[in-house]
């Protein structure tokens, strides 16, 4: 499943602390078909290379682009610095 929420959480050496939730499914909506829409394309380009063995490396090269977008989700990262900390979670 796609990543829906960003939650991000900052804090810095004075203690001070900022946290936000960004809604990423709106993102999705303008990406998804930027990258729907070439995969006609695609298609033609792997069935034209498919003699040469390199229609299978375009063919899936392409696809895995949705796998690595449905796989961050659950992604997190929390870097710390002494009082310095940023966490970001990937919903």
């Amino acid at each position: 499943m796609i990543p829906m929420i960003l939650k991000l959480r900052v804090r810095d050496k004075d203690g001070k602390r900022f946290f936000i939730w960004l809604p990423l499914f709106l993102i999705w909506i303008i990406i998804l078909p930027l990258l729907l829409i070439p995969i006609p394309f695609v298609l033609l380009a792997a069935l034209i290379m498919w003699p040469s063995g390199k229609g299978y490396i375009i063919f899936y090269g392409y696809f895995t682009i949705f796998k690595l977008i449905g796989s961050l989700s659950g992604l997190e990262v929390n870097i710390g610095s002494g009082s310095n900390n940023f966490f970001m979670i990937l919903q």
